[in-house]
């Protein structure tokens, strides 16, 4: 469960970091909601295998609080990897946050348990606990800020529920269960294992429809366009045109499609994918192999997660920190980051159109 609830939340927040607006804030409130779920089952689902004395009993209010927290904590988290700098303080920073997100819910949880029974924690693995937590949260997400694909992705993911599960089996050993002649009090009201049973049970099969469901591919659609260029770049003469085969896969076979008919190459969660200017297809290759192959002269890295063939972007224009360029016949929106936008403006040697609220001014 956790495995399930982190391979989505942190997809989830990759793809946070090249959207904007709405959809972005979308994106991290999935993300956070995933996580914490994933935490959250993969906590009740262990204390239900944990063999408690008869009569234990949960309160509802610590147990969604539980819940609610642990969504917040690992939500902050989240926004802080789906920034896309790769910063060594920043993701130590999430992996804290994240760490205690985990141990702060496990440890809500266990107070929502009441019986004729007392809990008494040992402090040296509470310790050990939180330490496991946040050491493997700053792997997993070290590991998620590298090239955001399949396997890097699914790594990840298993990090982070070895963290998850690590922290708890942890922080249980170090768990005594005292009998007692009385029944501890019990904060609000409060169900049996049976009914948890039951809530415990249908959020799994959430978890698990949502992880099937994030494996099937996506398709991007984006239609913004503002800045026109006013002539076209021209490409290379016939003779000299590129002749690397790029491959790519269409109902179980590997075709071969001609790199000057590629628009833009870029590597999402799960697949790399090329747009020809009409539509998109499949590729083995990662982002990183096709620059290598393709070369600099003809193809650009422009993001961290694009890459575009200089000769066919139509439009260009300032969007924050960065820009975006409009490219292919149908077109489609590809971000530039900061980094790149100086040297994508050199490498167009054009100079711009711009079209704002109906006025237009000539600029370099």
């Amino acid at each position: 469960m956790a495995i399930f609830g982190g391979y989505v939340g942190l997809g989830l927040a990759g793809q946070a970091r090249t959207a904007n607006g709405l959809y972005r804030r979308g994106l991290l409130a999935g993300a956070a909601w995933s996580l914490g779920l994933g935490i959250w089952t993969m906590h009740f689902v262990g204390m239900l295998a944990a063999q408690l004395p008869a009569g234990t009993l949960f309160s509802i209010l610590l147990t969604l609080l539980s819940f609610l927290l642990c969504v917040l904590v690992v939500g902050i988290a989240a926004f802080v990897v789906s920034r896309g700098a790769s910063n060594r303080m920043w993701t130590a920073l999430a992996a804290v946050v994240m760490g205690s997100g985990i141990v702060s819910m496990h440890y809500i949880g266990m107070h929502a348990i009441t019986g004729p029974y007392m809990l008494h924690h040992d402090v040296r693995y509470i310790v050990a606990a939180a330490a496991i937590a946040m050491t493997s949260s700053y792997g997993a997400l070290r590991i998620f800020e590298s090239e955001l694909k399949h396997r890097t992705l699914a790594l990840s993911a298993l990090i982070f529920g070895l963290a998850v599960s690590g922290m708890h089996y942890t922080a249980m050993m170090g768990t005594m269960i005292v009998p007692s002649a009385t029944m501890a009090g019990i904060f609000g009201p409060a169900v049996s294992s049976d009914i948890l049973m039951i809530v415990v049970a249908l959020l799994a099969f959430v978890i698990s429809g949502l992880f099937l469901l994030y494996l099937v591919p996506e398709r991007t659609r984006l239609t913004e366009n503002i800045i026109i260029l006013t002539s076209e770049p021209r490409g290379p003469p016939a003779h000299q045109q590129r002749s690397t085969l790029v491959p790519i896969e269409s109902e179980g076979a590997t075709n071969f499609m001609p790199a000057d008919e590629i628009c833009a190459i870029q590597a999402t969660t799960h697949y790399t994918l090329i747009y020809d200017g009409r539509r998109e297809h499949f590729s083995p290759w990662s982002i990183t192999e096709a620059e290598e192959r393709l070369g600099k002269t003809d193809f650009m890295r422009v993001h961290r997660s694009h890459l575009i063939a200089i000769d066919k972007v139509r439009a260009l224009r300032k969007s924050g920190d960065g820009a975006v360029v409009e490219i292919g016949s149908l077109p489609r929106i590809v971000p530039v980051s900061r980094n790149h936008y100086a040297e994508l403006k050199s490498r167009l040697g054009l100079h711009l159109k711009v079209r704002l609220h109906g006025t237009s001014q000539q600029k370099a």
